[in-house]
């Protein structure tokens, strides 16, 4: 994740520089901006050639640098590497929307007093509003939580497609992401994903551990966490309605929620972080009228096929 220095560096290598020429942009000394442009090489910020024996630092344009470069241009006297930290990121993806303390906390590595000192800064310096328990970014400074969102997007990215260079990021939170790996079987790229730490098969693929053993053909999807060892069935419906909220995915998941193993109100706290509130509101009131409150759309599956769907795999609903 971005640090203040390497903000700063990404401001300063607004054109082609040598270590030395961004030592003296920012007042760091040579080898701390080495190795923060190391760093950044990494993350593919910045490339380096060799010229008349000194190294060159340039920028890429890559979301996160035309993110950064908007968001400071928005607010030109804002300061805001003093303000951004991997910390601050985190928080602040929540925040385009009045989000309360207990919301965020179940889906950050950060303590809850973290959280409100976080909060209490963005607070002090009129960044965001609070409205009883919720806290929202102003209407000014959205920006930030676009930027948040953007950097640790890319972060996802660039760890997934170290593994698989065919991966797409479908979903991202601050410590967790969904990923599909198009073009690719789960047979190629499996390996790759299931022995790495963290990483956990989701989708179709996973309804077999719900009593709906699906055949999958379509791209396989992962979904990181560093918050927790395995999915949840509400976590495989939200995966699965991310991938692709088609007639088949629709009806399958009216099977599971339909079959009573699936609590809505976890369903409903899924829904919320992955950002699918609708969507899944709309399949709980299906499935409790038993069809009945059928949405007029016409990828929405008919209660009678859900039904049929549920006998074939001896499923009661």
């Amino acid at each position: 994740m971005l640090t203040e220095a390497d903000l700063r560096l990404l401001t300063a290598v607004h054109s082609p520089a040598s270590i030395s020429e961004l030592s003296e942009r920012t007042e760091y000394s040579s080898s701390y901006v080495s190795e923060r442009v190391t760093h950044l090489e990494e993350l593919g910020l910045v490339t380096t050639t060799r010229q008349n024996h000194e190294k060159q630092v340039r920028a890429v344009h890559t979301p996160v640098y035309e993110g950064y470069q908007a968001l400071a241009a928005n607010q030109s006297h804002i300061d805001f590497p003093s303000i951004i930290s991997p910390s601050m990121l985190r928080v602040c993806w929540f925040l385009d929307r009045p989000t309360a303390v207990s919301e965020i906390s179940p889906h950050v590595s950060l303590k809850r007093r973290r959280i409100y000192q976080l909060l209490e800064d963005l607070l002090s310096r009129g960044f965001i509003t609070k409205h009883e328990d919720r806290y929202a970014l102003t209407d000014k400074l959205t920006g930030l939580a676009d930027f948040a969102q953007t950097v640790i997007r890319y972060e996802h990215q660039q760890r997934a497609r170290s593994l698989c260079a065919a991966a797409t990021v479908v979903w991202s939170g601050p410590n967790e992401a969904l990923i599909t790996a198009q073009g690719e079987s789960l047979d190629t790229v499996g390996s790759r994903f299931d022995s790495q730490e963290n990483w956990s098969l989701t989708g179709i693929p996973r309804f077999s551990d719900f009593g709906l053993d699906l055949f999958s053909t379509g791209a396989p999807h992962y979904f990181y966490s560093e918050l927790q060892d395995a999915v949840t069935v509400e976590d495989v419906i939200a995966h699965t309605l991310l991938a692709d909220a088609d007639t088949r995915n629709l009806s399958y998941c009216a099977v599971l929620v339909a079959a009573g193993d699936v609590s809505c109100e976890e369903l409903r706290d899924a829904a919320w972080y992955y950002r699918i509130e609708d969507t899944v509101e709309t399949l709980i009131r299906f499935v409790e009228t038993n069809g009945e409150t059928r949405p007029n759309q016409a990828q929405y599956p008919k209660w009678k096929d859900v039904t049929s769907l549920a006998s074939q795999y001896g499923v009661t609903v």
